[in-house]
């Protein structure tokens, strides 16, 4: 890097919500030559583009020490059709990572997600039919209107408003296609979170390997992230803490565990998926599925995704 230049990410983990990145982003961190973005979900490229690279840098990697190389992991940046533009723009050297899952279980832990805090309050089969009855097959998120409409609908750190998410975050290749359309192929690494659970060690030093890194370094820490809840939040307690995010910069970090913990909760457990409803969606994402097989030359009939 020559004087005067900007620092800049060497590489972005991308996937969808409830794929596994903050674990994975967790695991990445613990090597002594990378530096882990903080917080792990930087909103640069959705809401503070203009602000341009030395602001990105400034806010995401103020711990920098030094690191080899340095990443970060918003977990909407392959689902947006504006993003790869922004990124190969800013970062054109960047190594990409994308994690997926079998977008079936990733929907449906996404509505959970989502239900267990207040930010969700139709059922899963409700949130289905409302998403297939906007799902025109038109990228409502393109170019700088897209941009724009989706900074509208962003809140608190980067979490979404918007409704209809649910199924278009889970056709994958065609999202990978928008990166494979503006970067090399040998620069995209895609996993899939079933790896991930198996053997987070094997996997991270995979990634390791593929970022130029010491793969042999130690993983201390082996324990998934975000795990799901088992308490769902009233939709009045998540509206406070919509609020309590946008003053969060008033109130001392070590307060702020104490205040949630005072927020309504009742202990629940996730519901079992219906059957009837499982094969609905394996059938409206087998096409989907098969491209991304195409694409990656994966076999994803574990996921429902082959009509052999």
């Amino acid at each position: 890097m020559s004087p005067g230049e900007t620092r800049r990410p060497d590489f972005l983990l991308l996937g969808a919500p409830k794929c596994g990145t903050t674990s994975l982003a967790a695991y990445l961190g613990q090597h002594p030559d990378v530096c882990f973005s903080y917080p792990k979900e930087p909103v640069f490229f959705e809401a503070e583009y203009e602000k341009g690279l030395d602001f990105y840098w400034r806010k995401y990697f103020a711990h920098w020490q030094g690191e080899r190389i340095a990443g970060e992991g918003r977990v909407f940046h392959l689902f947006l059709p504006f993003a790869p533009e922004r990124i190969r723009a800013s970062l054109p050297e960047a190594r990409l990572i994308a994690l997926l899952r079998n977008p079936v279980d990733r929907a449906y832990s996404h509505w959970w997600h989502r239900f267990s805090r207040g930010l969700e309050t139709l059922s899963f089969a409700a949130a289905i039919e409302h998403d297939l009855a906007h799902d025109d097959g038109v990228e409502r998120f393109s170019g700088e209107e897209g941009a724009k409409r989706w900074r509208e609908g962003l809140v608190n750190l980067g979490v979404t408003t918007r409704h209809g998410l649910y199924l278009e975050v889970g056709r994958y290749a065609e999202q990978l296609e928008r990166y494979g359309a503006l970067f090399d192929w040998d620069r995209i690494k895609v996993l899939f979170y079933e790896d991930l659970s198996r053997d987070p060690r094997a996997l991270t030093r995979e990634v390791w390997s593929f970022l130029g890194v010491d793969p042999s370094a130690p993983l201390a820490d082996a324990e998934a992230r975000n795990v799901r809840r088992q308490a769902v939040r009233t939709p009045a307690a998540a509206r406070v803490l919509q609020v309590g995010e946008a003053l969060r910069r008033f109130v001392p970090a070590s307060l702020r565990p104490r205040l949630r913990a005072l927020l309504p909760e009742r202990t629940a457990q996730q519901p079992p998926l219906d059957p009837g409803l499982r094969r609905e969606l394996e059938h409206y994402f087998r096409p989907h599925n098969e491209r991304l097989e195409r694409l990656v030359g994966r076999d994803l009939s574990a996921w429902g995704a082959a009509s052999r």
